[in-house]
């Protein structure tokens, strides 16, 4: 089935990033990674604001007492909804030289898993298991740590490393929020593009986006492709559904590499939407209190 995604928002990012829905506030926040800010979008007023990092932020993720969580360069930090107060929580690979955090997103429990990369070419990152507490290793010899999602009866993780151009799935421990056994569960040609963030629906599927794809994709349990959504620009990043059971997808964009006698892309960088007909999983808040 074929879905037209349309312009949610005018927010021009240079690698937007990470869309994770607030269900205390009824809005989107995203990440520009190269352009250094947080987004947040209200559906119901349109209004767009944003607020600069000093850091470069890899995902965002709304917390269970209103702060955020930011993934950031060499550590996850936490902030006030507007940016202020900003506060380290964990350091992660402080000493590894080029690597930063990248794609994160919590489990129901609120527990964050989430993975750092390098260049984009070598396998020098590493996907973590993050709570208030404590860091754990749970993979290495990741290229780019990307898109999470969780099965509806969280005995599945899914999970991205661009580099392989697939979906692998592990087994997952929802009392425990543990993973085991990380294997691949759909992989994809070339004329897909590179698969990027993902997110899943109450029905089993998975949406995955695809950075040079112009799309995203969901696949069923079984790994069968049932709908794609176009979208009029080439760089796809990653998607999220808009609260638990809401059917609209968000979709972030890029506008890094337009240009050099490509296509114009005038909608390079905005925020998407699309009306899919199916139920989609909320976003979790991190377990901060």
């Amino acid at each position: 089935m074929k879905i037209i995604a349309e312009v949610a928002a005018n927010s021009s990012c240079k690698l937007g990033e990470g869309p994770a829905w607030d269900s205390k506030t009824n809005s989107l926040f995203f990440v520009d990674i190269f352009g250094k800010r947080v987004f947040n979008f209200n559906p119901t007023t349109r209004l767009l604001e944003s607020f600069e990092t000093s850091l470069t932020p890899g995902a965002v993720i709304p917390c269970n007492n209103g702060k955020l969580l930011l993934a950031m360069d060499d550590g996850v930090y936490t902030a006030n909804a507007n940016g202020e107060n900003l506060e380290r929580m964990h350091s992660i690979e402080p000493d590894v030289s080029g690597n930063r955090m990248n794609d994160a997103k919590c489990d129901p429990a609120g527990v964050l898993f989430g993975g750092t990369m390098g260049d984009g070419s070598s396998p020098t990152g590493n996907l973590y298991r993050i709570t208030r507490e404590s860091v754990q290793l749970l993979r290495t010899g990741v290229t780019v740590s990307n898109g999470l999602a969780w099965s509806p009866d969280l005995t599945k993780m899914y999970y991205i490393d661009s580099a392989l151009q697939s979906v692998l799935v592990a087994n997952f421990d929802s009392d425990t929020s543990t993973v085991q056994d990380f294997r691949e569960f759909v992989s994809f040609p070339k004329e897909f593009g590179i698969p990027d963030g993902m997110c899943a629906d109450l029905d089993g599927g998975i949406w995955v986006s695809y950075f040079f794809g112009k799309a995203v994709r969901r696949f069923d349990e079984t790994g069968k492709q049932t709908h794609i959504v176009d979208l009029p620009v080439s760089q796809v990043t990653s998607c999220a559904f808009a609260g638990e059971g809401s059917t609209n997808l968000y979709i972030t964009t890029a506008s890094v590499d337009i240009g050099d006698g490509k296509a114009p892309e005038p909608n390079a960088g905005d925020l998407f939407i699309a009306e899919t007909g199916i139920s989609g999983q909320g976003t979790s808040p991190f377990k901060l209190v």
